[in-house]
């Protein structure tokens, strides 16, 4: 049974709630533990440092604003699950424990923060499956609504500034100095990023303009422990997985939300799975504007795709593409609205991949 996204919130380097502005240049730098500068997408407004008030506060913010927009109440949170994916959760505030030889933050403690300042159900659950945690998210809260095991799902996509991820993606060669520069035949490298988003998740849509979740697949093809097999050949095979289930044909994909972390050989990774059946469809990336927000990315974007597809506001276009050579081409001068089915591409470490199909205009034809 399909589900339906009816109402979504986020806090990124975009900016917060319906402010949202689209710049492949809103970033700032952070320094490594040798001094030196990498750029870094923080969120807008909001200092970079590694407190837990802050991190606190940005999710209750985020969260607060979708359960308003959705209009749920005390009784239909008693019955919501909150499902959460991030990749370093709230590891940036744990304090040491001289004590302890090895110390480590209870991985519900985000999810368990939020069902008790929102009095949801008892069920909330942590996904930490590095870069699809969040589409993992998404997943798990269809399957919940699928199965009646909750009315609604607040499904929570969270990433903070992190010393330790900069330090391990600056150690691994693969931050650019430059940009973030999706399927840009000149890209160097990430540029790490920070975010909260929280979508509603619903088995019927409420109103009109909801993007409906059609199908998914999810799955680890064990290649290396930084990237997905080269060949695209495991990407394929989730995608596979995910037109099956929405009972689609790859002809029937109008347009691919791609991962595009910009890196030399994830990028290519992606295209080659593209181009077993999927070379009709335009491309369009949300990182260039973001940066990489890691575990919380497949909330966020479907966040913001939620925000383009409200405002209908056309699709953003990274200001490289008119300049630079690129790998495929982008949805230019068009809105959400104008395709009906959007696959949305996630690959993580370790060979962790995910996809989900979306259709956009499910309420009545055309919006």
């Amino acid at each position: 049974m399909p589900s339906y996204i009816i109402a979504a919130d986020s806090w990124s380097a975009c900016g917060r709630g319906d402010t949202i502005t689209f710049s492949t240049s809103q970033y700032q730098t952070v320094s490594t533990a040798e001094q030196i500068s990498v750029p870094f997408f923080a969120m807008q407004d909001l200092a970079v440092d590694t407190d837990e008030a802050r991190i606190l506060e940005a999710l209750h913010t985020v969260v607060a604003s979708a359960i308003a927009k959705a209009e749920l109440t005390p009784s239909q949170l008693a019955n919501t699950a909150v499902v959460l994916g991030s990749t370093s959760l709230d590891v940036s505030s744990v304090k040491a424990k001289p004590e302890q030889t090895i110390w480590l933050t209870d991985t519900d403690r985000l999810s368990g923060y939020l069902k008790a300042q929102f009095a949801t159900s008892d069920l909330h659950l942590t996904i930490n499956t590095a870069c699809t945690a969040g589409t993992n998210a998404v997943i798990l809260a269809d399957q919940l609504l699928t199965h009646n095991r909750a009315e609604f799902v607040i499904v929570v996509g969270c990433e903070f500034y992190n010393p330790l991820t900069v330090e391990g993606f600056y150690s691994l060669d693969l931050q650019s100095a430059n940009g973030l520069k999706t399927f840009s035949e000149a890209r160097s490298g990430l540029v790490l990023g920070e975010g909260v988003a929280a979508l509603v998740m619903a088995k019927t849509a409420s109103k009109q303009k909801q993007m409906k979740v059609l199908g998914y697949g999810t799955g680890c093809d064990h290649y290396s422990l930084t990237m997905t097999q080269e060949s695209g050949e495991h990407i394929n095979t989730i995608i596979d997985q995910a037109l099956n289930k929405a009972q689609l044909n790859a002809e029937n994909i109008d347009l691919i939300k791609v991962h595009g972390t910009a890196t030399l050989n994830n990028d290519q990774a992606e295209l080659n799975a593209f181009n077993q059946g999927l070379t009709h469809a335009p491309i369009f990336a949300f990182k260039p504007f973001t940066g990489h927000t890691l575990g919380a990315c497949g909330v966020l974007e479907l966040a913001l795709m939620d925000h383009l597809l409200k405002t209908q506001s056309v699709i953003p276009l990274p200001d490289y593409v008119h300049k630079e050579t690129i790998l495929k081409p982008f949805s230019q001068g068009k809105m959400l609205s104008d395709y009906q089915h959007i696959l949305l591409n996630h690959c993580g470490f370790g060979g962790n991949n995910a996809a989900i199909i979306v259709e956009v205009n499910n309420c009545g034809g055309r919006l």
